[in-house]
């Protein structure tokens, strides 16, 4: 006996499909009017501010609040602990413009100024010269109007567990190399270039912006070093280092410049010169080549003094002279012109 064919349920295909409502051209329109302020559609990445802010808030978060928690409780002479929570530093501000280059900014991280090579090198060790030049250009102007006067030679400094002057210098030389290295392709290298892109890419010409973006990134720098400013001029000083600074950077689209005159200045400022002895909390506190004692009149010897603020100017016109003469003329070479060929590369 067969059996019979007994009907099959109804084949689901011939059930009508369940279609998701379109998105309507309001709807998308309002969607993206939303993302203005944060996302720039031609350039496929978000805009400068969040760029730049979310780099710092991450750069923050990983050589603020970490190191204190890893270091914080070990107790280790100034000059090592500098040495080493700026190396943490240097890890974390370099993972992080690696992660942005690639997956925010869409370039190479070579782009920032660190195509190294020996013209890279020359530019750096040139910078060297000329701020040790020019600091110690400015302790002999403190010694020779008797605003100061040499009280010690070789000082390890006060602290209780100094390491010998030898090994204490050797210690704030890799010290400020890394804060050179770092500070500087935060600060020019990503805030700078980021910030000239922003406004150019909204408002300014190509000229009006990198120069806007100098500008921003300096006054960033000296809000940042706040803490080393004990007055309103003081934190005028930083901001004018960080125009100094970042006008090298725009002249030769190259971090090599700048970081030889940051780290050295502030090598011979603090440890070869003694210019820092001026300030109370940090007169003998650091080691230091020659240690200065300060009589003269606080506007014009203290650390945003006068005397340092010509210095700076100085600089300056000393760098700007080596760029012209090296390079033929001057010009701004970074180039506030996003391209978005990165994944090409």
């Amino acid at each position: 006996m067969s059996k019979s064919n007994t009907p099959r349920d109804a084949d689901d295909s011939s059930k009508p499909a369940t279609v998701p409502p379109r998105e309507t051209d309001h709807q998308r329109q309002f969607k993206q009017t939303l993302l203005v302020p944060f996302w720039n559609r031609t350039e496929r990445r978000p805009r400068a501010l969040w760029r730049i802010l979310s780099a710092f808030v991450l750069i923050a978060i990983g050589s603020q609040v970490l190191p204190s928690v890893l270091f914080g409780s070990i107790d280790l002479p100034p000059s090592v602990l500098g040495i080493t929570q700026n190396a943490f530093t240097l890890i974390i501000v370099f993972l992080v413009v690696v992660v942005w280059a690639r997956y925010v900014d869409h370039r190479h991280p070579t782009e920032y100024g660190l195509e190294i090579g020996p013209e890279w090198i020359r530019d750096a060790g040139i910078g060297v010269i000329i701020a040790f030049i020019a600091w110690g250009l400015a302790l002999a102007v403190h010694l020779s109007t008797g605003w100061a006067h040499i009280s010690a030679v070789l000082s390890p400094g006060i602290a209780e567990n100094a390491l010998p002057f030898s090994l204490a210098l050797i210690a704030f030389v890799g010290q400020f190399l890394l804060v050179g290295i770092w500070e500087e392709l935060l600060f020019r290298g990503l805030v700078l270039k980021n910030a000239a892109e922003g406004f150019h890419s909204r408002w300014l010409s190509e000229r009006g912006a990198v120069l806007a973006g100098l500008v921003a990134s300096s006054l960033l720098f000296g809000v940042v070093h706040v803490d080393q400013a004990t007055s309103l001029p003081a934190l005028g000083f930083w901001a004018l280092m960080g125009v100094v600074l970042g006008s090298t950077y725009i002249i030769t689209d190259s971090l090599a410049l700048p970081i030889g005159l940051h780290f050295a200045t502030n090598l011979a400022f603090n440890n070869v010169y003694g210019l820092s002895n001026v300030r109370p909390e940090t007169a003998e506190i650091a080691a230091t080549l020659l240690r200065p004692e300060f009589t003269g009149p606080t506007r014009f010897v203290d650390a945003s003094g006068l005397v340092n603020v010509g210095i700076v100017i100085l600089i300056a016109v000393l760098s700007i002279g080596y760029v012209t003469v090296q390079r033929g003329s001057i010009r701004l070479r970074v180039s506030p012109v996003y391209s978005i060929d990165f994944e090409s590369k």
